[in-house]
């Protein structure tokens, strides 16, 4: 009986010691507001653009993507882009500090992409009125 127990502690210990993937899992999320509201959201993430809603909306990011942009758009204003930069999460270094026994911990995290962080900086936007639009106020 011993000696089943010291390997499935050995492999739980290994699997649950997934600290990105435990602490804050693939997905990262970021609230986008703009001035004005009511703006248009979309995401692309390696070329895959889709509809993320309307602002304020909060946007969900996989943290494995490695080149992500938020566009806000709204009819009469400048479209702006958010730039988002992939880097390694904090997380992922206590995996290598619990030594060798946590490496394919480690390698779960950076499959899975927890171990990861996207950063950007600022999600929320002054939207500029389109040089038309300003024109067209002025007469």
């Amino acid at each position: 009986m011993r000696i089943i127990r010291i390997p499935l502690l050995v492999v739980s210990l290994a699997v649950l010691s997934s600290c990105a993937t435990v602490r804050h899992g693939r997905y990262q999320y970021f609230p986008v507001a703009s001035n004005p509201s009511g703006a248009d959201v979309s995401v692309n993430c390696n070329g895959h653009v889709k509809d993320a809603g309307v602002t304020p909306v909060v946007v969900k990011l996989k943290r494995k993507a490695d080149r992500c942009s938020i566009s806000v758009m709204k009819d009469g204003y400048e479209p702006t882009q958010i730039a988002f930069k992939r880097t390694w999460s904090g997380w992922i270094w206590a995996n290598l500090m619990m030594g060798s026994y946590a490496l394919p911990s480690a390698v779960i995290d950076y499959v899975d992409g927890a171990a990861f962080d996207q950063t950007a900086v600022t999600t929320g936007v002054t939207l500029v009125p389109k040089a038309e639009n300003k024109s067209a106020s002025l007469r």
